[in-house]
């Protein structure tokens, strides 16, 4: 009951939330607009999954702005209120330290999961009235669900860095560093990489081929797990083999990345919230 209590008064604190609200409004126009703009040709037809997977997964939407808004929420979930003396008191109550890290994982990724599921009704209904667009509505409540998924890991990762800091400024600093890490700079500290793994092969000594080198670094990051997985099902083809989508292998392990990116960093962050004195 404890945890239940702690992860149920996080949610409405994170509701009533500016930032929240803001951002979420951002990610609906942006994906409603996006789906308005980039539809079937007059006289084609297309399944709108393949409409949503084109536009939110190829072009980068959910993946550059979920982690934004999952990461500017919750980085001062501990560390917030371990500032304002209120952590204290949240102590004092009968919450044990590890009810309170896990509790405001459970709280925060409620309160983004919200503005996620409500958020993609608008798009919803413009697939269906667009013209050309076959709508398929249980890829869409599963790309949902995904999407909430991806929220959820962000919030994790968050919330395991502001239980492991000492201030919201370097819990401001380790949120930016997590999310251009991630997001915009995967890709140009891959490239070189990439370039000399693809042309030499890599050097002899690496116990793994290049190509599983760069699919580690692949599933290593949230973003690129959940696209392995989200190209799989948005195929139809999740946990089987099909073209154009990663083998059963890397999917299994994208979604093992993905639990270990819920579990990992809010339990790093407990080890080092357990050991501090506040």
């Amino acid at each position: 009951m404890s945890l239940g209590a702690v992860a149920r008064k996080d949610f409405e604190d994170a509701v009533r939330s500016r930032w929240l609200l803001a951002l979420s409004a951002l990610f609906v126009v942006l994906v409603s607009l996006a789906v308005y703009l980039i539809r079937p040709a007059a006289g084609q037809t297309a399944p709108s999954n393949a409409v949503l997977n084109y536009i939110l997964v190829k072009d980068g939407l959910v993946t550059t702005l979920i982690p934004l808004i999952a990461l500017v929420v919750s980085y001062s979930a501990v560390v917030g209120e371990r500032d304002s003396g209120s952590l204290k008191l949240l102590l004092s109550l009968p919450h044990s330290r590890a009810e309170v890290v896990f509790g405001k994982v459970l709280g925060r990724s409620g309160a983004i999961s919200v503005p996620v599921l409500v958020g993609f009704l608008l798009p919803g209904f413009l697939l269906v009235v667009v013209p050309g667009v076959r709508f398929l509505p249980g890829y869409y409540v599963g790309y949902t669900l995904l999407t909430a998924l991806l929220a959820a890991v962000f919030v994790a990762i968050a919330v395991g860095f502001s239980a492991a800091m000492s201030s919201q400024r370097l819990a401001v600093g380790g949120a930016v560093g997590i999310y251009f890490l991630f997001v915009p700079l995967w890709g140009v500290i891959q490239f070189p990489l990439r370039l000399y793994l693809g042309v030499g092969g890599g050097p002899s000594w690496l116990p793994v081929s290049g190509t599983g080198l760069l699919n580690f670094l692949q599933l290593l990051n949230p973003t690129g797990s959940f696209k392995i997985v989200v190209n799989a099902f948005m195929a139809g083809s999740l946990f089987t083999s099909a073209q154009g989508v990663r083998p059963v292998d890397m999917q299994i392990a994208a979604v093992v990345m993905l639990v270990a990116w819920l579990l990992v960093p809010p339990l790093l962050g407990l080890w080092q919230f357990e050991r501090a004195d506040l």
